[in-house]
């Protein structure tokens, strides 16, 4: 256990890497460009003056609806300078200047690149959003390591291939609570008198705000170390006088409350145990409070899948990455069981909606049933099947969060913002699936590639490689003990070797939100080192236990979150591999099999395990 602690983190330091990426190639297939002819060139006198080249990365967009992040323009033009917008509106009343670069818009609307109010962005997020139009991400929680770098990147218009990133950096929570599970060593501001010193620290380290963490798990059937409230309190008004925001992450009805009471800016989710009622939401509009609902990860927490979303938007799914894949079809454990209380949510956001509370999309990604990116994409369009119009949902991925978070001329496609735009064919402002249909992004004015290289790398054997079948019982110390006591919960267990098989003990307890407690194996040398296995196609198990139900963990392609499944304790289990959707068997690590009920002490045996 004590290895796998170091292992997740290490990868849960990985979150604070910056990924240096390779500026965008590809190119947009456009309509007729005003480019010097032959003629022309040669000086006919029938063709006119010589137009002057156009400087690099000043483009005009014409004959297109134009959604400005508040209101729409039909038949409009937008010209774009030096990573700048320099003009926008009517195209009868918007000059284009000799030798820009003209691209016909005619049946397509050009909007503001997407803000995705709530992330946590690691690995290729940056990358993977600017893919589905989303060129600012708001972090909600991320180790600060790179904060410098980030704020050099976001200040600049060069041409790059990553999403603009702001974040709270590290969240305020509880000795125990939310956000201490993943490894990372979070500090804590340990009381009220401590928290205008946290608040202070998290500023000196470059936090754009400050994010405080409320819950105690019940929403999730589980129980988790909270802050109290004369801490929430004190850390809000510390946030204030330094003329930050303070915003808070709640589940619950009772834990929004709290929240609000101290003063809070914003919710950064929605609670999911009650519908907000009339009174409640007029008076958080009249405190000015914000909501980032994060529709997406609550509808995959109470039930709904990712990839369903994807129905029909063949191109959208092309370009989604691996990482993006393995995020989307993973699944919360126990999430059927909850589904029922979706409804309280998609009831919440007329109500709140019509009290005048600022809504924001977010996603949560890349948290179970999530991706960056295209789960921003679905969020506008969750917010738009909740009740709001589609330009009222527009308006919460672009230029509601830019009214309400510190970060610059974004959302918007004005003379003086950032020249980040999305193509899109078709009419979003009356349809916002449109956003899907992508034919061109803009980052700082330059063009993004939107495909991306699914070759696998030089040294990645080829995928018709077979892997060989493996006993994972035949090397006993590649398994070790596992359990939920690593992420705050109170589980643990024991492993015991014996005649070809593997004992396991322990006792299953309440106090986290899905109980686990057995063994893993590792398919590397090394904890958690990812191997290509690409050649497997099942796994079986033969699995003797008074528990129950297990859960089968697997993890690969370095994501921490795993992808699993229940099932019941027998002598043949057989997993098909290929209906685990997300699982990437070319960077496979590791796979768990661990009790998930009934709570209690327990004993298994695994008397068979193996790959093929």
């Amino acid at each position: 256990m004590k290895n796998l602690r170091i292992v997740l983190i290490v990868i849960a330091l990985l979150i604070g890497v910056l990924l240096v990426l390779p500026k965008p190639t590809g190119s947009l297939p456009e309509s007729p460009v005003d480019t010097p002819t032959e003629s022309s060139a040669a000086g006919d006198a029938d063709a006119g003056p010589v137009p002057d080249p156009a400087p690099p990365g000043r483009f005009a967009i014409t004959n297109v609806r134009l959604f400005d992040g508040t209101r729409v323009i039909e038949n409009a033009a937008v010209v774009v300078d030096a990573g700048r917008v320099v003009a926008a509106g009517r195209m009868m009343t918007t000059p284009i200047p000799d030798g820009t670069t003209v691209i016909d818009g005619s049946g397509r609307t050009a909007l503001p690149g997407l803000i995705d109010a709530h992330v946590h962005s690691f690995g290729t997020a940056q990358s993977d959003a600017l893919r589905f139009g989303v060129t600012t991400l708001l972090d909600m929680f991320r180790a600060p390591e790179d904060f410098e770098e980030q704020h050099l990147a976001r200040a600049s218009t060069e041409p790059t291939g990553r999403a603009d990133l702001f974040s709270a950096g590290y969240l305020a929570t509880a000795e125990g609570g939310h956000g201490t599970q993943y490894g990372i060593d979070v500090p804590l501001p340990a009381g009220p008198d401590r928290a205008q010193a946290w608040v202070d620290a998290r500023l000196a380290e470059g936090s754009d705000w400050i994010k405080i963490v409320i819950e105690g798990g019940r929403a999730w059937g589980g129980r988790t170390p909270s802050l109290d409230a004369a801490t929430v309190s004190a850390l809000v008004e510390a946030a204030h006088r330094r003329d930050v925001l303070a915003v808070a992450h709640v589940s619950t009805r009772a834990e929004a409350d709290l929240a609000v009471a101290a003063g809070v800016d914003g919710l950064v989710h929605l609670f999911i145990d009650e519908a907000v009622d009339p009174a409640t939401a007029e008076d958080w509009a009249e405190r000015g409070l914000f909501i980032v609902p994060t529709l997406p990860v609550l509808a995959s927490a109470l039930g709904q899948a990712g990839m369903e979303r994807l129905a029909g938007f063949d191109d959208a799914r092309a370009r989604l990455s691996s990482e993006q894949r393995r995020s989307l079809g993973a699944v919360f454990p126990n999430a059927a069981q909850r589904s029922a209380q979706w409804s309280g949510v998609a009831a919440s956001i007329p109500t709140l909606q019509a009290a005048g509370v600022r809504l924001l999309a977010g996603s949560d990604a890349p948290n179970p049933g999530t991706a960056h990116g295209l789960s921003l994409i679905d969020a506008v369009i969750r917010l738009h099947e909740a009740g709001l119009s589609p330009l009222e949902a527009l308006r919460a991925a672009t230029s509601a969060p830019a009214a309400v978070f510190p970060i610059g001329p974004r959302g918007c496609l004005r003379p003086g913002c950032r020249a980040d735009l999305v193509l899109v064919a078709g009419d979003p402002s009356s349809d916002p699936t449109a956003l899907l249909d992508i034919v061109g992004v803009w980052k700082n004015g330059a063009e993004v590639a939107l495909g991306i290289d699914a070759a696998p790398p030089s040294d990645t054997p080829p995928a018709d490689e077979p892997a060989a079948a493996v006993d994972l019982l035949a090397d006993p110390s590649s398994w070790m003990a596992s359990a939920d006591d690593f992420m705050g919960g109170a589980s643990e267990a024991a492993i015991e070797p014996m005649d070809g098989a593997l004992r396991v003990t322990g006792t299953l307890r309440e106090g986290f939100a899905f109980p686990y407690a057995g063994a893993m194996w590792s398919a590397g040398a090394s904890i958690m080192q990812p191997v290509d296995r690409r050649g497997w196609s099942t796994l079986t198990l033969d699995v003797e236990s008074d528990a129950e139900l297990l859960r089968v963990m697997f993890f690969s392609g370095g994501n921490p979150q795993p992808i699993w499944l229940d099932v019941e304790p027998a002598a043949a289990i057989e997993i098909d591999l290929a209906g685990l959707t997300g699982l990437d068997l070319a960077a496979f690590q590791a796979v768990g099999v661990f009790v998930a009920e009934p709570t209690g002490a327990f004993e298994s045996t695994i008397i068979e395990a193996r790959f093929e």
